[in-house]
This record gives structure tokens, C-alpha cells and sequence, in this order.
């Protein structure tokens, strides 16, 4: 599997998932393009790049920026609480 890590605006190396916004490194390694091509795709579809950028395609309304808002922190409480409850019955 192809290796990527995340730098940050001062070339320090992290955790791959720890922050949005940052520069993507993908390495190609002895795998091939193929392989790091796919690991840079996964990582744009896990950072939510694309759907960032369809989102600021056109004008949001702050009604609607609000209400997005507010289904974004619902998702991420539904998603963090299904994940605890796997966790307690692990």
C-alpha cells in the first residue's frame, strides 16, 4: 500500500487524519502509481475535498449555511455515539 502522511505549513510530518486544509503527500513506493493514486483518492474522499468544492460552487444563503451546519454536527454526534457503543460491546 502506497504511504501518505500530511505536512504541515512547516513541513512538520503528522498523522494523515488529524487535520483538514493541509497539504496531501502520497508516496509512491514500490507498488506503483496505481496503488498511490487510489491511497490519494481515499484521501480526498475521507478529507470531503470534492463535496467542499461543489458546496462553494455557487452562492449559500446563511439560512442555509446554518441549517447545513447543523446537520453536519447531528452527523458527527450519530457517527461518535454509534462508534462508542461498538466500542463498549468490543
Amino acid at each position: 500500500m502506497a504511504e501518505y502522511r500530511r505536512r504541515d505549513d512547516h513541513g512538520r510530518e503528522g498523522d494523515a487524519h488529524t487535520s483538514h486544509r493541509r497539504p496531501l503527500e502520497v508516496i509512491v513506493d514500490d507498488r506503483g502509481v496505481e496503488s498511490a493514486l487510489r491511497a490519494f483518492k481515499r484521501l480526498v474522499l475521507r478529507d470531503g475535498i470534492l463535496r467542499e468544492l461543489k458546496r462553494k460552487k455557487s452562492y449559500e444563503k446563511p439560512g442555509e449555511r446554518k441549517r447545513r451546519k447543523v446537520r453536519e454536527a447531528a452527523r458527527r454526534r450519530r457517527r461518535q455515539q454509534s462508534r462508542a457503543l461498538r466500542r463498549q460491546t468490543e
